[in-house]
């Protein structure tokens, strides 16, 4: 893409992050999106493929910024890899908490019947190898064990049951230090 093609898609995902911010799934419709980004809902599906394309972009925008922040925060800490991971994740928890109605929006794209088929939660593995590095503050740590895709299924089952208000923070939090705590120890 040419960097005014670029502009142009990142124009329409930050207006979809602002509606999804606060509208959540069924605040963002392709037409409003491309209304208020001053385009047409044809360059919107040319950039996305859907609604559910659009979206699952914003989450991933939106875990890149998080890993980097996991990042400085890492470097911080010291201590038992369990604990490390442990409070890491439950930072990121908390991260989504404070972003409610965007975390709402993602996580019902990506497992919407209209999403494209992807391999499943385990298409994210890379996503979460990167955020045990973080937490670890160690980018040389590799998944050997299959304890990055097992804790990023804790993760996303954390993540539904805060988005479905099925649990409250706190229970969620201490569900990703349990499992952190099983599986490092």
């Amino acid at each position: 893409m040419n960097e005014e093609a670029l502009a142009r898609r990142d124009a329409i995902a930050a207006t979809a992050r602002e509606m999804a911010s606060t509208g959540g799934y069924r605040g963002v419709t392709i037409r409003e999106v491309a209304d208020r980004s001053g385009t047409t809902p044809v360059t919107v599906y040319r950039y996305f493929g859907s609604k559910d394309g659009l979206l699952q972009h914003l989450m991933m925008e939106w875990a890149a910024q998080t890993v980097d922040r996991l990042r400085r925060v890492g470097k911080a800490r010291s201590g038992p890899a369990a604990e490390r991971v442990g409070l890491g994740f439950a930072d990121v928890i908390s991260w989504a908490a404070d972003e409610m109605r965007l975390l709402e929006a993602g996580i019902t794209a990506l497992f919407s019947p209209s999403a494209e088929a992807g391999g499943g939660v385990a298409a994210y593995k890379p996503l979460f190898v990167e955020l045990v590095r973080a937490c670890l503050a160690d980018e040389q740590w590799t998944d050997d064990d299959g304890a990055a895709l097992v804790i990023g299924h804790v993760f996303i089952a954390c993540l539904l049951d805060l988005t479905a208000g099925s649990r409250n923070l706190d229970e969620v939090v201490g569900n990703m230090q349990t499992a952190a705590r099983l599986l490092w120890q």
